[in-house]
């Protein structure tokens, strides 16, 4: 089910904005003001702030509102003004539009620099593998989940709907073309990596990117029952303690040799276990096993 995203609460850029000082001292040069004061507040009860150029005095010879898109409200005084070109109040009204552009561009950029940083920081922390990807399947960000996932991956992977091994990146990125094609806001898979890990992939296409189509790419470990949990998921079809430990380490995508060293039996033995216990539950392989987990739940088969 998509869940919208969560917005934050908008920002002012800080006291210190560099851009905003070079707009201050750009107004205060061509008016030829000592000093510059901009108070702004974001509407309707957002924050206000303060920022200041140069020498301020204490009445302000010009005064310069800008209220653009209902967005904020503020006003620009100018002290000690009069000796620039734009020193009058029909030159400011003038460029009044241009400063209530450059301002509402810049409370924007901060707002998503602020949005963004925050989001780095909780994909930064969660234990699930996440990636940011652009329509060509470049990597624009991934946490360290995903780029240790990315890096010890020997290149393979496969879906669950389709036997054919492939590079874990081009099976992302096909998927990513296919949500694109399907108009899906999100797409779901799963997919099983080469050491035998199972993830649940899910691809969100992410709005108000503009034309670059970006998307976040989610990662979530699938976790593999253990034995005991084995038995009563199958609890119906009487598979053995021993019978279960084999197929939790089939699961885990050991071979019948690292399994026999693991229990300390025979190899022959392991895939004897192995063999009763598919004819137990109606199965020849361990994607048929997966699909049985998938749909069996304790005390049932």
């Amino acid at each position: 089910m998509w869940r919208p995203p969560i917005l934050l609460a908008p920002v002012l850029p800080p006291p210190d904005d560099p851009a905003v000082a070079a707009i201050l001292e750009g107004l205060s040069r061509t008016t030829g003001a000592s000093g510059c004061v901009l108070k702004l507040h974001l509407l309707p009860d957002g924050p206000e702030a303060t920022y200041r150029f140069g020498q301020p005095g204490s009445r302000p010879q010009l005064v310069v509102p800008v209220e653009p898109q209902d967005s904020f409200r503020g006003e620009f005084k100018l002290y000690g003004a009069g000796a620039g070109p734009a020193a009058s109040p029909a030159a400011l009204e003038c460029l009044r539009p241009v400063l209530e552009g450059a301002l509402l561009a810049l409370i924007e950029r901060n707002n998503a620099s602020h949005q963004i940083d925050i989001l780095l920081q909780i994909l930064g922390v969660t234990e699930e593998a996440n990636l940011l990807m652009n329509a060509r399947g470049e990597i624009l960000f991934a946490n360290a989940r995903g780029e240790e996932l990315l890096s010890l991956q020997r290149a393979q992977g496969q879906l669950a709907n389709d036997g054919q091994p492939a590079p874990l990146h081009s099976l992302i990125v096909a998927e990513m073309t296919r949500r694109r094609d399907s108009r899906e806001r999100v797409r779901r898979q799963v997919l099983t990596t080469s050491d035998g890990s199972r993830w649940r992939l899910e691809i969100v296409a992410l709005s108000g990117l503009g034309s670059v189509g970006c998307s976040l790419v989610v990662l979530t470990p699938i976790r593999m029952p253990g034995a005991e949990e084995i038995r009563k998921r199958f609890a119906d079809s009487q598979i053995s303690r021993r019978e279960a430990e084999v197929l939790a380490f089939v699961l885990h995508g050991k071979k019948a040799f690292e399994i026999a060293d693991q229990l300390g039996i025979t190899e022959y033995t392991v895939k004897d276990h192995l063999k009763h216990a598919y004819a137990k539950l109606g199965i020849t392989s361990r994607g048929q096993l997966l699909s049985r987990l998938a749909v069996a739940v304790p005390g049932t088969a």
